[in-house]
């Protein structure tokens, strides 16, 4: 099925893992691949017609460059040969089409050490209404109950595929929610959603399929090398870019910016990289303390729904409330060079507070088409 899409050099109409056996100690004993290897052993795995061949080669490839540390070559050289499958080339997207104001993009790699409700969600819609213009990567679950799409679709919103409807819905009131496993579904029919890690890809993968470029692009990963995954992001988009990533034990790691333990970020603006910085937030902002117990997901699609909504109203523990408007208050940092964090942290909750921020969720299910029946139960 899918190798036809491999270069006709490398063509195998089933590869076993004799094939690739080199490329399997070469991972093993710690040595690095160049890029065109790394390519190439990602096409010979991707090649296999066996769903549970295929499933388990990708494990070891995937998992096995992440834990050996891999190289931004070796990074790229897999990420490249992913987006082949579906002919997805990143540098080829096209700029956004508002010109004039400043968009941010944001994606997060999943798969976080520790199970939280949606926050980019609710952090996204805090920032659009403020004025932000928001960009976001909608997926469905992988290794939680909900993703995001899962979630928007769950409190009404019609998440779509559809490029040029999405940008309709960003024109009317700000936020762009895009359902990226449309961008690549061959790959996501071969990849097979089995991973519950961050891996090689997790470095930079899903901001890659946001179908637009942004001016900024904000990208968790529930990994502690931020730094690596800045410079695999770096390959990709030109722009300003910030890579965020946080722990509350220095074990397990969330793929957004935390008050809880400390937060990882690194940057580059204006062409210009950064150091990494490790903050404790709470600290920064006089929040908490905050435990783990404080940030609770539900145990059902619909209870991480709800809980979106109890954010938005104010009814959530107010750890919640604070995580989900530090992140926001990230954006709008981003978006506006008028605010420091603690300011537009400020901001972001009282845009909660004041209802601003559900009244942007109505606007945003009524210009994507949705309908507030689904909303209203937990309102």
């Amino acid at each position: 099925m899918y190798a036809d899409l491999i270069g006709q050099d490398e063509r195998l109409s089933s590869p076993d893992p004799t094939h690739f056996g080199a490329f399997l100690h070469r991972l093993n004993s710690g040595q690095s691949m160049t890029y065109h290897e790394a390519a190439t052993y990602m096409r010979m795995v991707l090649a296999i017609d066996d769903p549970r061949q295929r499933s388990a080669q990708l494990g070891v490839l995937l998992n096995g460059f992440m834990a050996r540390h891999p190289t931004v070559e070796e990074a790229t050289g897999v990420i490249d040969a992913a987006l082949e499958l579906d002919a997805h080339h990143p540098a080829d997207r096209p700029a956004h089409p508002f010109a004039g104001e400043h968009v941010i993009g944001v994606a997060g790699s999943g798969k976080k050490g520790i199970k939280t409700p949606n926050i980019s969600t609710p952090a996204a819609i805090v920032a659009a209404a403020a004025g932000i213009k928001i960009a976001k990567c909608a997926s469905a679950a992988t290794s939680s109950v909900a993703g995001s799409a899962d979630t928007l679709k769950n409190l009404g919103v019609r998440v779509t595929g559809d490029t040029a409807r999405t940008l309709e819905v960003m024109a009317g009131c700000g936020l762009g929610l895009f359902e990226i496993e449309q961008m690549v579904p061959r790959f996501d029919a071969a990849y097979g959603g089995l991973f519950f890690a961050p891996h090689v890809l997790s470095l930079a993968f899903p901001a890659l399929l946001l179908p637009i470029k942004t001016d900024t692009l904000l990208y968790g990963i529930a990994h502690p090398d931020v730094s690596l995954s800045l410079e695999v992001l770096r390959r990709y988009h030109t722009g300003d870019t910030l890579v965020v990533s946080s722990t509350p034990d220095n074990l397990r790691w969330i793929d957004e910016v935390g008050i809880i333990g400390e937060t990882s970020i690194v940057g580059v603006r204006g062409g210009e990289r950064g150091r990494t910085l490790r903050l404790t937030l709470s600290d920064v902002l006089g929040v908490g303390p905050y435990e783990l117990g404080d940030i609770a997901p539900g145990v059902t699609a619909a209870d991480q729904a709800r809980i979106v909504v109890d954010i938005l109203t104010g009814r959530a523990p107010r750890g919640l409330i604070d995580l989900v408007a530090v992140n926001a208050a990230t954006l709008i940092f981003l978006g506006t060079a008028q605010r420091t964090v603690p300011q537009a942290f400020t901001l972001a909750r009282d845009l909660l507070a004041s209802g601003a921020a559900l009244a942007k969720l109505h606007e945003l299910i009524k210009f994507s088409g949705g309908t507030s029946a689904a909303l209203r139960r937990w309102l």
